[in-house]
């Protein structure tokens, strides 16, 4: 069924009023299939990637429409699947240009019957919950995503009959619940899985396949609903109600993607990128499951009046047993949090070098102040050039500037930061419709010349990249970390009849040539990994754009790099790194979350079940104490003392934690070397 593209999509806006779609009613259904039209046609004549719309993209879009439905591959069977590959495989190509969306419907209405018969499965073994045995040597495949359909009804039902016994130890463990209260909180949460399956409207059912369509593009390429815009805007507003975190729903999970500067989880420091929520206690009391909840219903959960406390159970990356943790809502002023600095001293050879170091959260800017001409509004460029006078004033002999974690933001303050280290010059290149602009520096001032590290970590994404990559470039400054996140797109925002199309329209390009894109940048010296780079970043996603590149804008002299400094000091911290107790515990710490995060099965053994958790307790507190005994801390004496020095810990303020963190005293030795040495040009 492979079709001339830019035909179809102009025969499919013609075609709309012919369209059946017998789940919705006329007005709707017009408005709908005109809405996919519109968006066929937006993507085919002005999307970064031309797509092949054939039979290959019908089955691909098919895929990942149930994927989004059965995430976890155990509601539908092997045969019902291949009926929805019969009747639909190589016919959504020709839906999505015409605007035919009578597909999204039909095929929901088998899954929502596969989820009921589920619920009336577990509901019935519940009846008898004394038939449940928690002694057999069984193991859940809790992680089926990569697994078959089931070809069987005994399959089927021996898969969901260990969901419920895995969801009763599951309470008994987190909750200390008895067998009893466990059961009563199974049921109710078997009874909510029906609730929330009817509470589904057309437009989320619609949201659904729409976005299985745009999977095939890009991953930040998203149709949103109006329900969802309303969500959104709330989110990008400078004030949040909340505990300051951005959340996404994945695989039935609701992860944190972002820990917001200066909120309630920031400032308690357990929320990290990666966790999981499974349970929220609105009133900070009576906690309600949100596995397998839309995204929105759990956010309204976690949000609520300022001064109310919520708590969240949560399973933190690299472990398999939940924690508690509790937060006063606030509304979190994100403009309150902008760059930070301290100073600390190094020796080497025999010299001792003051060195600045700032915390940047984000690229920051108050547009609504900037916009209204207030002279003092709030800026990343404004602040840091506050801090440099500052420090020269302090006779620094040398600058850190720390981007991990730094999600991104204005990418004219990125340029505009830029222009402080050097003189004149481009900073970024984009690439939008075919054409290759650039952006860049011209008030020909330097306000900080000497030696500058910058750091970065897998969470350092986008305009956070862009800084990296120019300073790379300029060889301003030495870049020291883990590789960045890798998002190099440009994103725009069409608006629709019924809510918005965000799709990638650009990509950006270092000033030497390379895309930022799915690759990130690659530190010149590389520190061990935090993060799980086949969990988080750019290349983890789905069909991520490629790596490319343009014309470079650096002459012959700037594109010189300066090898014998770099592998001096490579060398120098190579020899601390060895010994460094703080590098060595990030080493063992993520061989540890590695192991977890490919172990797709959990034991349904009570005993064996309490026995793993004892042993990566233990794992845990060995690393730990490891490390505390290197640096002539006191040792922690059982796993339940390390909770309640993390607990202490994450009562400290940030900036004197930096301070003793072990990356940074790591890099104002770096930075120590490369001046006593001096810069080679």
């Amino acid at each position: 069924m492979k079709i001339h593209r830019k035909i179809m999509v102009l025969m499919g806006i013609l075609l709309i009023a012919i369209v059946s779609i017998a789940e919705v009613n006329g007005e709707k259904k017009e408005q709908l299939n005109k809405v996919l039209s519109d968006i066929s046609f937006s993507l085919e004549t002005t999307h970064y990637k031309d797509l092949d719309i054939d039979d290959e993209f019908s089955k691909n879009v098919l895929k990942n429409y149930l994927d989004i439905l059965d995430y976890n591959h155990q509601y539908f069977t092997c045969a019902e699947v291949d009926e929805i590959y019969k009747k639909w495989g190589t016919q959504l190509d020709d839906d999505f240009l015409k605007g035919n969306s009578k597909a999204a419907f039909e095929i929901y209405d088998i899954y929502k019957d596969a989820v009921e018969r589920v619920v009336e499965y577990q509901t019935k073994l519940l009846k008898n919950p004394e038939d449940l045995d928690f002694t057999k040597d069984e193991k859940l495949i809790y992680d089926r995503e990569d697994e078959p359909y089931f070809l069987t009804e005994k399959e089927y039902k021996n898969h969901w009959k260990k969901m419920l016994k895995s969801s009763i130890l599951s309470l008994e463990e987190y909750e200390e619940l008895t067998y009893e209260e466990s059961i009563l909180r199974v049921k109710s949460r078997v009874a909510t899985r029906k609730k929330l399956l009817d509470k589904k409207t057309t437009d989320d059912i619609y949201s659904y396949f729409v976005n299985a369509f745009l999977k095939e593009y890009d991953p930040h390429t998203t149709y949103l609903s109006a329900k969802e815009i309303t969500d959104f805007n709330i989110s990008m507003k400078l004030q949040l109600s909340g505990i300051g975190a951005v959340l996404t729903g994945e695989k039935g999970l609701i992860k944190v993607v972002k820990v917001m500067p200066n909120g309630p989880a920031a400032k308690g420091k357990e929320l990290q990128p990666e966790d999981k929520i499974i349970a929220v206690a609105t009133d900070g009391k009576v906690f309600e499951d949100i596995m397998d909840w839309p995204l929105a219903d759990a956010v309204n959960l976690i949000r609520g009046k300022e001064g109310t406390i919520v708590k969240l159970r949560v399973i933190p990356s690299g472990s398999k047993t939940a924690k508690e943790y509790t937060f006063v809502r606030e509304n979190v002023k994100l403009e309150d949090r902008g760059a930070r600095y301290f100073i600390k001293e190094a020796k080497s050879k025999e010299n001792t070098y003051k060195i600045g170091v700032i915390n940047l959260p984000s690229f920051y800017m108050d547009f609504d102040a900037y916009s209204k001409g207030d002279k003092n509004y709030k800026s990343t460029t404004r602040d840091v050039k506050e801090i440099i006078e500052k420090l020269n004033k302090e006779k620094v002999d040398g600058l850190i500037i720390d981007l991990r974690n730094n999600g991104g933001g204005s990418l004219s303050e990125v340029n505009n930061l830029m222009g402080l280290f050097i003189p004149y010059g481009p900073v970024v290149q984009v690439k939008e419709a075919g054409r290759v602009s650039y952006l860049g520096d011209s008030d020909m001032t330097t306000h900080f010349d000497k030696p500058v590290i910058v750091m970065v970590n897998r969470l350092s994404a986008s305009a956070s990249e862009i800084f990296a990559a120019a300073m790379q470039d300029y060889r301003r400054g030495i870049i020291v970390g883990t590789p960045t996140f890798g998002k190099g797109t440009v994103q725009t925002i069409k608006a629709l009849d019924l809510g918005e199309l965000k799709y990638t329209n650009g990509k950006f390009y270092r000033i030497d040539g390379g895309s930022t894109q799915h690759k990130g940048v690659t530190p010149d010296i590389l520190f061990p990994p935090t993060y799980d780079s086949a969990e988080i970043g750019e290349s983890s996603l789905d069909n991520p754009l490629p790596w490319d590149e343009v014309d470079s804008l650096i002459n012959g002299d700037e594109s010189k790099n300066n090898d014998v400094l770099k592998e001096y000091l490579v060398k120098k911290h190579m020899e601390r790194a060895a010994n460094n107790p703080d590098f060595i515990y990030n080493t063992k710490r993520y061989a540890i979350v590695e192991e977890i995060t490919k172990d797709k099965e959990i034991s349904l053994n009570r005993t064996a079940r309490e026995m793993e958790t004892k042993e990566l307790e233990d794992k845990w507190l060995a690393i730990t104490n490891e490390k505390m005994k290197a640096k002539n801390e006191t040792e922690l004496k059982d796993y339940k003392a390390l909770e309640e020095y993390n607990k202490e810990r994450a009562k400290k303020d940030e900036l004197e934690l930096l301070k003793k963190d072990g990356e940074i005293i790591e890099t104002v030795k770096i930075l120590a070397d490369e001046i006593a040495v001096g810069r080679k040009k």
